[in-house]
């Protein structure tokens, strides 16, 4: 930010490090950094939120309580703003400063470059990155706070691929991000049953497809997954024929073809089941079985109601609604 006010208002433009003053409420203390601003005589404090997910009346309602305590013009820094935002801000006589080279600080100058950020809309289902990511901070909620590059290591994830669920997740308020010198943590916005509840409705079946395969093959990472893993944790009986072995896209492309088969030729000879996932089921995997939540997700619309009892064990082991019967 500096570098780029120095750009505005010249060379001799700096910064100094500012206290809160004792009456400074709570939520401005923990909700902000501020950072003084030097430029000749005249001194400005700018508050820049902790929160990336910030909501802009709320912004606007505390700058002004502060500015109420503070004989310094004060102003917000956004890393981003879109063109409404900022509109917005200006009609309200806001100051404000911006990284996408927005700058409205009436008691020193204004610049504004036409560099907006798109607005993200938000699918009704996540992506399978988005979901990966989500399941893994769900998993992980009680361990430390992770960042991109721990998220994308920990998933082998590209950081772009991350990147893209990181804003999807942080858009939709399910996460938030803290800047900490030049690394942004990453939390989950809600408690473990709660952040669960909230995104559930966005997750959807990892199954992509299903093969059947007559003869014996093996592939690397097999997972098992369907009602051989229910029983895992349930009453449920299971025969021959039952449950699935979970692999990612990129294993399926390894089975034989001559050794995938019909369904009609499986339920009549018998053979193996492989679920073909959009995200690879062994990074979430527990002991050779898939986790709890892609193992609902990929049977929750089963009609059996043996195997929805099993699933309410389950839901209830994290807290989800049980399934109404229709």
């Amino acid at each position: 930010m500096l570098s780029f006010l120095k750009s505005v208002f010249g060379s001799d433009i700096t910064e100094a490090e500012y206290r809160y003053a004792d009456d400074t409420p709570y939520y401005i203390r923990d909700g902000y950094t501020p950072q003084l601003l030097i430029w000749g005589q005249n001194q400005c404090i700018i508050l820049t939120p902790k929160n990336p997910s910030w909501r802009l009346p709320a912004l606007k309602k505390q700058l002004k309580k502060f500015q109420e305590l503070c004989t310094i013009p004060c102003a917000l820094g956004l890393e981003n703003l879109t063109a409404l935002q900022r509109r917005n801000l200006i009609e309200n006589h806001i100051p404000f400063v911006s990284m996408s080279q927005q700058v409205y600080l009436p008691f020193w100058g204004c610049s504004f470059r036409e560099q907006f950020k798109a607005e993200m809309s938000i699918a009704d289902k996540m992506a399978p990155g988005t979901q990966l990511v989500f399941l893994y901070l769900y998993y992980g909620q009680s361990t430390e706070p992770v960042n991109l590059t721990r998220i994308a290591k920990g998933l082998s994830l590209s950081k772009a691929t991350c990147t893209r669920a990181i804003n999807d997740l942080t858009a939709s308020g399910l996460i938030t991000q803290n800047a900490e010198g030049t690394h942004k943590w990453i939390n989950p916005a809600y408690g473990k049953p709660e952040f669960l509840k909230k995104g559930y409705e966005r997750l959807k079946s990892p199954v992509e497809r299903i093969l059947y395969v007559k003869t014996p093959v093996q592939v690397e990472k097999q997972v098992i997954s369907g009602i051989r893993a229910l029983a895992q944790q349930s009453i449920i009986g299971v025969n021959e024929q039952d449950g699935a072995i979970a692999v990612s896209k990129k294993t399926a492309t390894k089975i034989p073809a001559d050794a995938i088969c019909t369904e009609q030729y499986f339920e009549g000879f018998g053979g193996s089941v492989f679920e073909v996932w959009s995200y690879d089921p062994a990074i979430l995997a527990r002991n050779a079985y898939v986790d709890d939540i892609s193992l609902l997700l990929s049977m929750d619309n089963n009609p059996n109601e043996r195997i929805q009892m099993c699933l309410d064990g389950i839901r209830k082991k994290h807290e989800l609604p049980i399934k109404e019967e229709e």
